[in-house]
């Protein structure tokens, strides 16, 4: 009789810590000490051809990922820190057709293929589509945003559509 209530409650408490976990509200994990940083998607302000990405986001995240409908077609990119410095980037990877990339120290590595590139310079280390540059847009910070022209973005990104 000792034995199956014993059974019985740690089944209970079982079941309690279960309920409780589903319950617990969803927040974003760190990113692992040293490990990769998934891209959290973000929302952008577009004002005719200023967009504009608030710079407490990026700090926060550190790697953003954000996208825009212009000229018909749905553009993506990527804003993230490295060294202190924010960068910004088409997040695109044409021929495995990705759109999202890990930080992972200095290396940008895309979350589809596991293409490598530069994160300073988008260049490509490895992989399969490492022929497709990551192609920055110019990007300044003005009263806490990070701003870009809708048209420095729209350069990016077809720049690196285009092998080379």
């Amino acid at each position: 009789m000792k034995v199956s209530r014993n059974l019985l409650m740690t089944a209970g408490l079982a079941v309690l810590l279960v309920l409780t976990a589903c319950a617990a509200p969803a927040t974003a994990a760190p990113a692992p000490q040293g490990g990769p940083i998934p891209g959290t998607w973000v929302d952008v302000e577009v004002d005719g051809d200023t967009v504009s990405l608030p710079l407490a986001l990026v700090e926060q995240h550190v790697n953003t990922h954000f996208s825009l409908v212009t000229g018909g077609r749905e553009l993506a990119f990527m804003a993230y820190t490295l060294n202190g410095a924010i960068h910004v980037r088409a997040n695109a990877c044409p021929p495995c057709r990705s759109r999202g990339f890990a930080l992972d120290g200095n290396i940008l590595v895309c979350d589809a293929c596991a293409t490598t590139f530069k994160a300073g310079d988008g260049s490509g280390i490895a992989g399969a589509c490492v022929d497709y540059p990551k192609a920055a847009a110019q990007n300044r910070i003005v009263d806490g945003a990070i701003t870009m022209s809708l048209s420095d973005l729209v350069a990016a990104y077809d720049e690196t559509l285009v092998k080379g």
